[in-house]
């Protein structure tokens, strides 16, 4: 161990600070989430031009103030489960990074980060029925389709021929999603000054072991730096993934308007997604561009 060590000083440094906060700076969803809390009908409107993809288009006229709260609602339930699916199916991928790193200060933080990513996913599945049982009229979001195409990317990824190629792929996945969660806790943090509510405190309670992660993610990034001419290619593989998983994600929000009474077809996603003026889906478009070029997201 000490060897290791020695060898990479920085990551030992690191993982010394990321051991430690993971102990002292993480919750425990059972314990710490007051799942007794609500977020209110006035806290979901006021999300709904901050997070709408319908926001600044024009199509959503006809929705009225509980139209765009049960929008808002849905939005919230859609992320959620997403990022819990990605998640569950990440636990594979991050199994196989034991490998990279023999020391026992490296082994120690994978198994923190495969902890909080079974606590997270854990989280995200009791938020969303509590969300869902807020609206019993309503139908249930469609979950198949982002379950089939989160293991579809993340079995994509064990395709390439060597680790570095592999832990690349996957940590630029995890990178996207664990990014895209820290601006959805920014954005309920700047609209809803309240912390108490149940969507406030999912965000937040996430975002505190998702800043970890993050670093740590980028830590994997700079050891397995690909030359050059390879590097383009887990890049723009993972960037693919991403854009399908954004495209499937935002379908499910022109599903949700149809439910509400709008006539949206499937083939205006792509001019909604340029169109839409809301802060938050443009922060996440940009990320995706950041994605194809491998650069950190700002």
């Amino acid at each position: 161990m000490a060897a290791t060590t020695t060898q990479f000083p920085v990551e030992a440094a690191v993982l010394e600070r990321l051991n430690r906060l993971s102990l002292t700076r993480s919750f425990t969803p059972q314990i710490d989430v007051d799942w007794s809390a609500v977020t209110t009908d006035e806290e979901f409107a006021a999300l709904y031009p901050a997070w709408s993809l319908l926001e600044g288009t024009g199509v959503d006229a006809a929705l009225d103030g509980r139209a765009r709260v049960i929008y808002a609602r849905y939005q919230q339930m859609n992320l959620m489960l997403f990022t819990g699916l990605l998640e569950r199916h990440a636990i594979t991928a991050l199994a196989a990074v034991y490998d990279l790193n023999p020391a026992q200060e490296f082994s120690e933080y994978v198994g923190h980060f495969l902890k909080e990513e079974i606590y997270h996913h854990m989280m995200f599945q009791r938020a969303v029925a509590q969300l869902r049982a807020a609206m019993p009229e309503m139908p249930g979001l469609p979950s198949a389709g982002v379950d089939r195409a989160v293991r579809w990317v993340f079995a994509l990824g064990r395709c390439f021929p060597t680790q570095k190629m592999r832990s690349t792929y996957a940590f630029m996945v995890l990178r996207f999603a664990e990014q895209i969660t820290i601006y959805a806790n920014q954005m309920t943090q700047a609209r809803l000054p309240r912390r108490e509510g149940l969507v406030q405190q999912v965000w937040a309670f996430h975002a505190l072991d998702e800043s970890r992660h993050l670093q740590f993610d980028q830590m994997i990034l700079e050891r397995n730096r690909l030359p050059r001419w390879l590097a383009w290619l887990p890049r723009w593989t993972a960037g693919a993934g991403c854009v399908l998983l954004s495209l499937l994600l935002n379908a499910n929000e022109l599903w949700v308007a149809r439910r509400l009474g709008l006539r949206l077809r499937l083939w205006r996603l792509p001019r909604l997604m340029r169109q839409t003026r809301a802060p938050f889906k443009r922060r996440v478009f940009a990320l995706i561009g950041k994605t194809l070029k491998g650069e950190e997201a700002g």
